[in-house]
């Protein structure tokens, strides 16, 4: 009988939007299972933190500090990533923006930069990794959605279409690229505990209603970890074009 096998040893990830909250809790989680990470983000000073947080683990780490709406550094990253170690078995598009404000609120320019870092950033960063991941074996892609993607908010109509074309997305390379053992596949978070989601409660923008979350509390950002190492590892190895949902049951509890 073959038993499912969590672990990541001798696998290589690629973690964007890493510096905090559910990126660094899932990059060092999947340094904690056994890979080494390369990460991802636009704050250095923390990205530098979480690396040697990595390294602390005795694993292996690269960390680039860069904005995800230069989209030419993307595809250049990755390549640097996989150059270093030869090989890419895992990417996790963590990195994402909210902006909240009603829909007769909302800009132009609030709409591109919200489409832009959460669904056309993880597009060219999907690209560049299935690139390489179709000439060596495949690999596993997962991109973070959000709850959001289903369900909807007066305050977050860009946040909320970015979400659900990161979905869909999700859906038509798992289909296109499941010939090249590539299987992609999307986690949504429900309301997590991370700096900025505590600082938007506590200001009062976006409040956050327990009573609509049957386990009656928010997630810790570590509560992301399980489902992402599930989709990176072998133990997924027949998952691929699903979205695995970690919100306390919000989402089919929603009033």
């Amino acid at each position: 009988m073959n038993y499912p096998d969590f672990h990541l040893a001798g696998k290589v990830a690629i973690v964007t939007g890493a510096a905090q909250g559910i990126g660094r809790a899932i990059a060092l989680g999947l340094a904690n299972a056994g890979a080494n990470v390369a990460i991802m983000d636009k704050d250095a000073e923390a990205l530098a933190h979480v690396k040697s947080e990595i390294e602390n683990l005795d694993q292996q780490a690269l960390s680039f500090a860069l904005n995800l709406e230069n989209t030419e550094a993307i595809s250049t990253v990755i390549q640097d990533t996989f150059s270093h170690y030869g090989q890419l078995d895992i990417l996790v598009n963590n990195a994402g923006v909210r902006v909240h404000k009603r829909v007769l609120e909302h800009t132009l320019d609030d709409w591109h930069h919200t489409l832009n870092v959460n669904c056309a950033a993880p597009l060219l960063a999907c690209q560049a990794a299935a690139k390489i991941m179709r000439e060596h074996g495949g690999g596993s892609i997962i991109n973070i959605a959000s709850q959001m993607a289903e369900v909807t908010s007066p305050f977050r109509v860009a946040y909320c279409a970015s979400k659900a074309a990161l979905v869909q997305m999700t859906r038509v390379m798992a289909v296109d690229w499941a010939e090249y053992g590539i299987r992609v596949n999307a986690v949504a978070p429900g309301p997590t505990r991370t700096p900025f989601t505590t600082a938007a409660t506590e200001s009062g923008s976006m409040p956050v209603s327990i009573e609509k979350v049957p386990l009656r509390r928010i997630a810790d950002s570590e509560e992301m970890i399980g489902a992402v190492q599930y989709l990176a590892s072998s133990a997924s190895h027949f998952v691929t074009g699903s979205v695995l949902v970690v919100d306390g049951g919000q989402s089919i509890y929603w009033r």
